[in-house]
């Protein structure tokens, strides 16, 4: 007579610590992904891929590929999300422009030290164009921009003051 033995998991019992009915919200999928890491003499291909996210393990990029697949947690993440540049603008028509190499996306805040309503026009690679409007001193504004390209990615922000003089306007880019 053969082993038949099957394993039960009983309502009672525990899987990834948690009772079995709970098991799915074990999974943290939606706070981790999976990102390449090329080597230090990586291939074209795999020099693309850097950088890339992926929900699931996507394996190696090809066969005897020596770059890593690195589990990432979106707290991470955020943690490597670094200024790219910082600035103030005071008074009518004072402008300034960042040239600089980021991610993907960058995040501009904007916030009006005072002591009057103040903003910012915002022109992104020549092209995209965003204001703040008027703030009131102490009001912080964040915008973001995205655009896909190989990483690193370059980026030209030109910044201006709007607004009345005697006022400054602190910004702040992250990508």
């Amino acid at each position: 007579m053969g082993d038949n033995r099957g394993q039960h998991i009983g309502e009672d019992q525990l899987v990834h610590g948690l009772p079995k009915h709970m098991a799915a919200v074990a999974n943290d999928a939606q706070n981790t992904y999976w990102e390449i890491v090329p080597s230090k003499n990586a291939c074209a291909t795999c020099k693309t891929m850097g950088g890339m996210r992926f929900d699931h393990n996507p394996g190696p990029v090809h066969p005897h590929c020596t770059c890593e697949i690195r589990r990432v947690s979106q707290q991470t993440r955020k943690r490597q999300v670094k200024a790219v540049a910082d600035g103030t603008l005071q008074g009518y028509g004072d402008n300034e422009t960042e040239i600089f190499e980021a991610g993907q996306k960058i995040s501009v805040e904007i916030q009006n030290l005072g002591p009057f309503a103040a903003g910012v026009w915002l022109r992104v690679d020549g092209g995209e164009e965003r204001t703040t409007g008027h703030m009131w001193p102490g009001q912080v504004l964040t915008l973001e921009f995205s655009k896909f390209r190989e990483l690193p990615v370059p980026w030209v922000v030109f910044l201006m003051y709007i607004g009345g003089d005697n006022s400054t306007i602190k910004y702040s880019i992250r990508g």
